[in-house]
């Protein structure tokens, strides 16, 4: 079923560009050089909800907006965060906070680290960086998804974000074949 409404992708819009307004005012200077990343929990925590479809879509647009607003080359974060839109999306309908808040830490982690190797290979830098800011990435995507799984789940489980159900015929249970 198609779960896209005027009101989800109006949500999906407002989301990204919190996410990254929160990212660049508040949780970027908080962290320093640590590459923690709001956005990127936001499309973790979406893809939770809504599966591995949703989550690629989402992770694509925030990443390819987060691209165009920077200075490095487009299509970085927007690959990074397309991954971790699908991988995100395939623990989809787990309900345990502790176990979807470290699985979001874990898989935003590897894509930070992954988005900072390319970065590196761009500029010409050292990839050692990536590896040494992995843990404390990780303790600080921990610590945002704590905060950012259950209120994505809470959002998108809203009845003004689901989308209408079919109306059909009631089925009825052992009906008799002939």
């Amino acid at each position: 079923m198609n779960n896209t409404t005027p009101a989800r992708a109006a949500a999906a819009a407002a989301g990204i560009g919190t996410a990254l307004l929160l990212q660049a005012t508040l949780v970027a200077p908080v962290f320093g050089t640590v590459p923690v990343s709001l956005p990127a929990v936001v499309v973790a925590a979406v893809a939770l909800v809504d599966g591995p479809a949703v989550g690629i879509a989402f992770g694509f647009a925030a990443g390819l907006v987060a691209d165009l607003g920077s200075d490095h080359p487009a299509g970085i974060l927007a690959l990074c965060w397309l991954a971790v839109g699908l991988v995100a999306g395939t623990f989809a309908e787990r309900r345990n906070l502790r176990r979807d808040a470290a699985a979001v830490a874990v898989i935003c982690t590897a894509a930070a680290v992954a988005a900072t190797a390319l970065l590196a290979l761009v500029h010409g830098a050292t990839i050692g960086s990536a590896i040494r800011g992995a843990l404390p990435c990780l303790l600080g995507d921990l610590l945002l998804a704590f905060g950012i799984v259950p209120l994505v789940r809470r959002m998108l489980r809203s009845d003004r974000l689901r989308p209408p159900r079919p109306v059909g015929l009631p089925v009825a249970a052992g009906g008799h074949r002939g």
